[in-house]
């Protein structure tokens, strides 16, 4: 027998046995969210008892391709313990997902 057959098979992987991939350029508030919870070391069904709903429904609300409420947003911010500028992030990009034209020059400061 080689050692190679008894070698540690989730050396580089998860204990569920599928990659551990954390978005660094997230481009939409659920990647933002999912990189959040995976830093905290949360589950998505972790954000129900905050959001008020069912476990089933958090999913069901990931799974589909409309703008997460600013209700469910300011939740999921408590529920995580976000810093200010976390949480500037995730209200910016779900302002945006909800169709809001903002300009980001009118929203920061200008140094003279």
């Amino acid at each position: 027998m080689s050692a190679r057959r008894h070698q540690v098979m989730h050396v580089r992987r998860k204990i569920t046995g599928r990659p551990l991939v954390i978005a660094k350029d997230a481009r939409t508030v659920r990647e933002l969210l999912r990189r959040h919870l995976r830093e905290e070391g949360m589950r998505l069904m972790d954000l129900a008892p905050a959001w008020g709903r069912s476990s089933h429904t958090v999913y069901s609300l990931f799974a589909v391709n409309r703008p997460l409420a600013p209700e469910h947003l300011e939740a999921s911010i408590q529920a995580l313990g976000l810093d200010e500028f976390d949480a500037n992030e995730l209200r910016l990009q779900g302002a945006r997902e909800a169709g809001w034209q903002i300009d980001p020059n009118f929203l920061l400061e200008k140094r003279a």
